[in-house]
C-alpha cells in the first residue's frame, strides 16, 4: 500500500483515535482487506504509524495525570500508577 507523505500524520492520528481497520479504509478511500493487511504487517509502516499514534495518546494522558498528580491531585496518581501496573 503506497502512503503519500502528508498521509503519515493522518494515520498516526488513526492510531491515537484507535481506529479500527474498517474506519481507516473508509476515511482513506481504500479497501479494507488491504488496509487489514498493512495493520497485521507489524513491519509495514502503515502499522508503525498507528503504533506511534497509540504510544503518543498513552504518553500525553501519562504526563497529564503525572502533571495533576505533582499538583496534588491524589485520584489523578491513583490512575498513574493503576496505568503503570497495567502495561506490567
Amino acid at each position: 500500500m503506497k502512503i503519500e507523505k502528508e498521509q503519515e500524520e493522518q494515520i498516526v492520528n488513526f492510531g491515537v483515535f484507535e481506529y479500527d481497520a474498517k474506519k481507516i479504509a473508509s476515511i482513506l478511500g481504500i479497501d479494507i482487506k488491504e488496509v487489514q493487511k498493512e495493520i497485521d504487517n507489524k513491519t509495514s509502516l502503515v502499522s508503525r504509524l498507528l503504533q506511534k499514534g497509540r504510544d503518543m495518546a498513552d504518553y500525553v494522558i501519562d504526563l497529564k495525570l503525572f502533571e495533576m498528580a505533582k499538583s496534588g491531585d491524589i485520584k489523578a496518581l491513583e490512575k498513574l500508577d493503576h496505568r503503570k501496573r497495567m502495561r506490567k
